[in-house]
């Protein structure tokens, strides 16, 4: 940016010399063209010889305080001879050809020359131009540069000057204002820095009310918001996952504990094992759901897509869990249609499955409890069944992990994961699942993109 300013100061500075050097050489022009016209004019009536200059009044003498405004003028014939010269000229100047040759065809010539070491402005007047007495003679008169030259030095060195100050200047004030600007910056940055995981429920203050960062601090608070939820949800994942976890433990170790304190009849020992082998189920339940939750929190790419016939695995499905629907007396009404989907196989199967097992577990006893499959823009499968229906404040958790919406339920019918690892698998195919309503059971859409 300095360099920048630094440069624009430089163009303009060089832009102003260039522009007074042309003003104070067209001045001198000026000059040396009026002087030359007073002197034909005042010479036009006398011979070659007896043309006499004004000396003292338009010529001053070299030395003393006008040297700076000396003026040489000197007559000449038309061939280039000398014919009179000023007083203050002890020498005759140098009469430029090219000036001579345009001032012979009746024009004023103009010449820049070093004469003696110095640098001089000539201009050539031709006198038939105010008189036939001097048709043949040419007038010339000439002025040193140098007081021009150290007119413009001494303007470069100051505008030089001025230069650097003014770019120092400039960029001490940029400096300021941008840090001024950007104080609030650093101060929001210094908020955000200050929050860490322990510290996540925080939120920035600093300059919320200025129009200019107030968008850049919502942001920043709406991600810390974000961040929270999801450290809460992490926080209380694993807490939950602990608590299932270790409540099959805690019943594994009793068991074992109290048929340990004495002999136990072969019965006994069954019985004792058979409810070990339910926990042991249990974990090995909660474990597989809990691999499959944290695969999708980490957006772990489906493995084996490919075309899925729909109607096949919802058929599948249902025969698996025919039995357990026989033994709590609910029939199953199913009407689907032929559909292909593009998916994991594996996974659309379990999503289905949780969803038939809980539609199974909810539904009335000798209820009733239908499968439609329509192929309205996607594939959709809608589970109902007759049971009571989800209360409004359950609503809002039915796909939280762990949720049991009625926790009178005993543990060993379920992990409270089947919802949540349902939706997971579906948004994982780019569809969805979602609670439709009461009817009066609950109704669930699952919805899946065409094959």
């Amino acid at each position: 940016m300095a360099i920048g300013g630094l440069a624009l100061f430089a163009a303009v500075g060089i832009a102003s010399v260039l522009a007074l050097r042309s003003i104070l050489y067209s001045q001198l022009d000026g000059t040396l063209l009026h002087l030359a016209e007073v002197e034909a004019q005042a010479g036009a009536a006398v011979a070659g010889s007896d043309f006499q200059f004004h000396e003292g009044v338009l010529l001053s003498a070299p030395g003393g305080s006008t040297v700076e405004l000396t003026r040489y003028a000197q007559l000449w014939t038309s061939d280039g001879r000398p014919v009179v010269r000023s007083g203050n000229l002890s020498r005759d100047l140098d009469l430029p050809e090219e000036a001579r040759a345009v001032a012979r065809e009746g024009r004023v010539g103009w010449d820049t020359r070093v004469w003696q070491g110095n640098r001089i402005r000539s201009v050539v007047y031709p006198l038939a131009l105010v008189g036939a007495a001097h048709h043949d003679h040419l007038l010339q008169v000439a002025a040193p540069t140098e007081p021009l030259q150290q007119t413009l030095t001494k303007f470069s060195a100051l505008l030089s000057l001025l230069t650097l100050l003014a770019t120092a200047g400039a960029f001490a004030l940029g400096r300021r204002i941008a840090g001024a600007a950007l104080l609030p910056t650093a101060e929001i940055t210094a908020q955000a820095e200050s929050i860490t995981a322990g510290t996540i429920s925080e939120r920035i203050t600093a300059h919320a009310d200025v129009e200019e960062f107030g968008r850049l601090v919502t942001v920043l608070n709406l991600m810390l918001d974000r961040l929270d939820g999801a450290f809460q949800v992490q926080r209380r994942f694993t807490a939950d996952a602990s608590h299932e976890l270790r409540a099959p433990l805690t019943v594994l170790k009793g068991d074992i504990d109290v048929t340990l304190k004495r002999d136990r009849t072969a019965p006994e020992y069954r019985e004792t094992l058979v409810r070990c082998r339910e926990e042991v189920e249990r974990l090995a339940r909660l474990s597989s759901d809990l691999l499959v939750l944290a695969r999708s929190d980490a957006v772990v790419p489906l493995e084996h897509v490919a075309p899925v016939d729909f109607r096949a695995l919802v058929a599948r499905v249902i025969a698996r869990f025919e039995l357990a629907a026989t033994s709590r007396g609910v029939r199953v009404a199913v009407d689907v249609e032929e559909v292909m989907v593009r998916g994991d196989e594996r996974i659309l199967e379990r999503v289905v499955g949780n969803l038939v097992d809980n539609a199974v577990k909810h539904a009335r006893t000798a209820a009733s409890m239908r499968l439609a499959l329509a192929r309205e823009g996607g594939a959709i499968l809608t589970i109902q069944d007759d049971g009571d229906g989800l209360p409004p404040e359950h609503q809002p958790h039915l796909f939280v992990r762990f949720f049991r919406g009625d926790p009178a339920r005993q543990r060993s019918e379920g992990t409270g994961l089947g919802l949540a690892i349902a939706k997971a698998g579906a948004e994982a195919h780019g569809g969805s699942l979602q609670f439709v309503g009461n009817a009066p059971g609950a109704v669930f859409m699952l919805t899946l993109p065409l094959g």
